[in-house]
């Protein structure tokens, strides 16, 4: 099985260094990197040439967000033949054995899209959460590993994580890529929500490996973040949920929902620090570019160190 790792780049290029090195000491011999630089404006495109000559990088000329450039480097894999695709972040770090594993899993689980073991970088020994299932009366998934997770036992979930999701090529080619409206957040749930429906199944294995750059701190919204999310979470819902339960959770949870997000809005307006009233303010501004059906990437503001 060939093995095709798509790692996006943007304005990361030690990370992406850092991750490019720990699969070159992998165990499985047969696999290809593609590098796709977003758009880079801190010299990563040069960098990364100068590290790995002999690895393809493909530079998009503009940030397509992680939906666009992943569909380019997916694009580029699948005319080249690839088996099954590895959609990978940047900024990890994979066991050697990682690669193999996911081979031998995919053996072992055909026509099945898999997520491996996700550790926190910074706490090497605490799992992160990388996957989870949908729950229906929230609106919202519920996240894993929880409480009653087993580390040790495959199970189906609803959506995995695109900080390491494992795709074979026939999953591809009738699921389709990702859906390039969401730009950034809910793209890859998307895109397991739709191979559910296609009748594929999505499955955690517990032998592949890696650990994640990102901070547990990140888990405190920041205005990239609420916004995305927010707009997103309506765009997923009113593209995968039945009718019915779309209509029921707009009509029912989201007024309730508004109203809190308007409230802390304005409490924070007098008591909050400015990552917070940024936040719930672009929160509410996901929502309104949802109705208004803005999608893509998000206005230059969210993006500004809040002052």
């Amino acid at each position: 099985m060939h093995i095709f790792v798509i790692i996006l780049n943007f304005n990361g290029k030690t990370d992406t260094t850092e991750c490019v090195h720990s699969i070159l000491t992998s165990s499985y011999p047969n696999y290809t990197i593609i590098l796709v630089d977003n758009n880079s404006k801190d010299g990563s495109p040069e960098h990364l040439k100068t590290a790995f000559p002999h690895i393809q990088l493909i530079e998009t000329g503009a940030n397509l967000g992680y939906a666009g450039g992943n569909n380019v480097g997916i694009r580029y894999a699948l005319k080249q033949e690839a088996d099954a695709i590895l959609i990978l972040n940047n900024d990890t770090i994979l066991h050697p054995n990682t690669l193999e594993d996911f081979v031998k899993e995919s053996h072992n689980h055909p026509n099945t899209a898999l997520g491996g073991r996700v550790y926190y970088h910074d706490t090497p020994a605490e799992m992160q959460h990388f996957c989870g299932v949908w729950d229906k009366k929230k609106g919202k998934f519920r996240n894993l590993p929880d409480a009653t997770f087993d580390p040790e036992t495959p199970r189906e979930v609803d959506f995995i994580t695109g900080c390491a999701l494992f795709i074979p090529k026939t999953l591809l080619e009738k699921v389709g890529l990702f859906e390039e409206s969401f730009f950034l957040y809910y793209e890859e749930i998307d895109w397991c929500a739709r191979a559910k429906q296609a009748g594929f199944k999505l499955k955690y294995v517990p032998t592949p490996m890696l650990w994640h750059k990102e901070s547990k701190s990140f888990a405190t919204p920041r205005p990239p973040q609420s916004y995305f999310q927010w707009r997103n979470r309506l765009l997923f819902m009113e593209r995968n949920l039945p009718k019915s339960e779309y209509r029921r959770w707009i009509l029912t949870k989201l007024p309730r929902r508004l109203l809190m997000l308007i409230l802390k809005r304005c409490l924070h307006s007098f008591t909050g620090n400015s990552i917070s009233k940024a936040s719930y303010r672009a929160s509410l501004l996901g929502i309104a570019h949802y109705w208004q059906g803005r999608f893509g990437n998000g206005p230059a503001w969210i993006f500004k160190k809040p002052s």
